[in-house]
């Protein structure tokens, strides 16, 4: 669990990895208005690439996310080192991976 206190934002977000190691980092936005600028804990400072976006537009959504990638930087958050200003769409989730 990347942040379990989220309960006021509807926000869930929890961490993965991959079959090589690299860490996903899943978060679901459940309210039913975008929230910009959502600071997410991550476990490692860098480049995290939007693998994911369930409100794309090729999945009939609108098109709102993070441009590809967000960069997360050594400001701690929610217990984990590193930190990322992420836009979160309506009633969708956004999966982040860092780049290796």
């Amino acid at each position: 669990m990347l942040d379990g206190g989220a309960a006021a934002q509807n926000v869930v977000s929890f961490l993965r990895w991959d079959d090589s190691g690299t860490p996903i980092a899943c978060v679901f936005n459940f309210a039913g208005q975008p929230h910009t600028g959502y600071r997410v804990g991550l476990p490692f400072a860098g480049v995290w690439d939007e693998i994911l976006n369930t409100d794309a537009q090729n999945f009939g959504g609108s098109g709102m996310g993070n441009l590809g990638q967000v960069t997360a930087t050594e400001e701690p958050w929610t217990g984990r080192p590193a930190s990322a200003l992420v836009t979160l769409p309506a009633l969708a989730g956004v999966w982040l991976r860092l780049r290796r």
